[in-house]
């Protein structure tokens, strides 16, 4: 249907063609104005599942919990959790705005062949107005900001590419082919994107990073994450999260606050590893960067070289505890925990953690319920204005949605008083112009309603500002 604003399968709203599923629903384009087209039964076509050959022994299906043993997490505890079951990682985020980066414990391993690696990714994250982004970096970096190392590739997949061909929710795979010529993207098999990088290292950390879509409570599903070469177990160890008493680093000798952390991670360990990340800023001299544990000075370093120290440059640096502050005896705190650096200025410390031997036991949670339907997000403006009338332009956009709540309207206000009412039962989304009679200076007001009248009323509030002729 041409113009449709959205699609009704089987009673669920969504606003684009692609949809997660199974079976053959019956399908019905949805107008602007709610209005169905006839319903067309949908065919299913079988999956080909051969690509899984490529990753042989280093295909992750996310059947185990236990997460942590096979990557660090990297993201804002408490607005990023992950969650798995039925073989599929979520990361629920419900701040919103909000990205979560891991880390393959297993580095990549090139081969000596014409195609020397490959990693794959199958999720949702590069949906509408979502990004996921794919780092492959010499070291062991949690985290590569803005600006990657020098030898990192780097993909980045979101709505810039093939726009408009991902729904919300719905899974791709996504592969990075490294070859003796270059860099090949695929998405579903298809080649979407190429480039003559080809990587000088041996082996790699695989970075897989993902952004849900902006202004909704975030949700990305991760069906797998595959590398070319067999999979080593990598070496147990345990993660305890610590957060540093000031996240500005501070000059070697400024005043610390009296804020410190608990020992007991680290009471009895064989040995253990302080990492953290911390965004540039402006400078700084990262030779002379130190964690301060109680009275103890740990000297960090970086663990990739080529950094950027380019403006908000983030760094991963680690440093090894020492062992008198791993006995059994002694206090249970270490007091300040701060990180030093000489010319540290606007530095910032975005995470920091210990590491310690050993199998951890957390697990990730269970898998959260499907998300419910949301309202379209709406926006307005007053467009071609003139002495005696403006038009209104008002837009909902359901894209980023996985499933929509529909609108039976929107009423519009002029100076507090009602002007105007467009009914538009079970609509999905789409750009509506009203022209309003208007002199002088005004105040408009759109209210949108939802079909549901336990749902919250949206409203966008304008100043038509000008002289009256």
């Amino acid at each position: 249907m041409t113009g449709a604003a959205g699609y009704e399968v089987d009673g669920r709203l969504v606003a684009t063609p692609e949809i997660a599923g199974s079976g053959r629903p019956q399908v019905r384009a949805v107008d602007a104005f709610g209005r169905r087209s006839s319903p067309v039964r949908a065919e299913e076509r079988a999956g080909d599942d051969s690509w899984r050959r490529a990753f042989a022994g280093g295909l992750d299906e996310f059947d185990d919990p236990f997460l942590e043993r096979r990557y660090h997490l990297s993201a804002r505890r408490g607005c990023v959790n992950p969650l798995s079951g039925s073989g599929r990682l979520v990361l629920d985020m419900p701040c919103g705005n909000d990205a979560a980066v891991l880390r393959s414990r297993a580095l990549l391993r090139l081969r000596q062949a014409d195609e020397l690696g490959r990693v794959a990714v199958v999720t949702d994250a590069a949906g509408p107005h979502g990004e996921l982004v794919v780092d492959l970096v010499p070291g062991t970096p949690d985290r590569t900001g803005p600006v990657p190392p020098a030898e990192a590739v780097r993909v980045v997949v979101n709505d810039s590419v093939l726009l408009g061909t991902r729904g919300a929710g719905v899974l791709h795979r996504f592969e990075v082919v490294l070859t003796r010529t270059g860099v090949r993207v695929l998405q579903d098999g298809a080649q979407i994107a190429t480039s003559p990088v080809v990587p000088s290292w041996r082996e790699a950390s695989v970075l897989v990073g993902v952004t849900p879509p902006p202004g909704y409570p975030g949700r990305v599903e991760i069906d797998a994450i595959g590398l070319s070469t067999p999979v080593q177990a990598p070496a147990d160890v345990t993660e305890t999260q610590v957060v540093a008493g000031t996240l500005r680093v501070l000059e070697p000798e400024e005043e610390a606050p009296g804020i410190g952390t608990a020992r007991a991670p680290l009471r009895g360990a064989s040995s253990a590893r302080l990492r953290a990340t911390v965004r540039i800023g402006d400078g700084g001299d990262l030779n002379g960067l130190v964690a301060q544990l109680g009275t103890a000075r740990v000297p960090m370093r970086p663990v990739v070289g080529g950094w950027s120290t380019a403006e908000n440059g983030e760094l991963t640096v680690v440093g090894d505890v020492p062992a008198e502050l791993l006995a059994q005896d002694g206090p249970d705190a270490l007091t300040p925990f701060v990180l030093r650096m000489p010319g540290a200025s606007q530095a910032q410390v975005l995470e920091s953690y210990f590491e310690v031997p050993g199998r951890s036991p957390v697990r990730a949670g269970n898998v959260v319920p499907e998300p419910p339907p949301v309202l379209p997000v709406m926006t307005a403006e007053l467009i071609r204005v003139t002495p005696n009338e403006a038009t209104l332009a008002i837009t909902l956009d359901a894209s980023a949605a996985r499933s929509v709540a529909p609108v039976a309207g929107f009423e519009v206000y002029v100076d507090s008083g009602h002007a105007a009412t467009l009914p538009i039962p079970g609509g999905v989304g789409g750009r509506h112009e009203l022209v309003l009679s208007l002199k002088g200076s005004h105040n408009v007001e759109v209210r949108l309603r939802p079909e549901d009248p336990g749902r919250q009323t949206n409203s966008v509030w304008l100043e038509l500002s000008r002289s009256s002729r």
